[in-house]
């Protein structure tokens, strides 16, 4: 049987995407699913240019760095209410490389 891990709302926490790095690393599951609310909260325009440069920056940097902790691991990304869907083609931009995007879409 496979392992699993499955987090949300981490809203651009540093820690706690650390602390997501070594439960990948002592656990090494199959699959980390990260249910939304990836990025630090922010409003208006600034906040859709914030959030894009945390995604194309240090989320990018975490998606490498936990595919590391853990060779093989199949990383699924959901956006939440608190991310802007602007950014989606950031994450599209990744999509079969780092980790799979699987808002609307069925995975098995």
């Amino acid at each position: 049987m496979s392992e699993w891990l499955f987090t949300s709302d981490l809203h651009g926490q540093g820690a706690l995407y650390e602390q997501l790095v070594a439960l990948v690393a002592a656990h090494r599951p199959s699959a980390l699913l990260l249910g939304g609310d990836l990025a630090p909260p922010a409003a208006g325009a600034e906040g859709v240019r914030s959030q894009r440069r945390f995604l194309q920056g240090f989320f990018v940097e975490f998606a490498r760095r936990v595919r590391e902790a853990a060779p093989g691991l199949e990383l699924l990304l959901l956006m939440g209410n608190d991310d802007w869907g602007a950014n989606l083609d950031v994450l599209e931009a990744h999509d079969g490389a780092l980790w799979r995007v699987v808002h609307g879409r069925a995975r098995r």
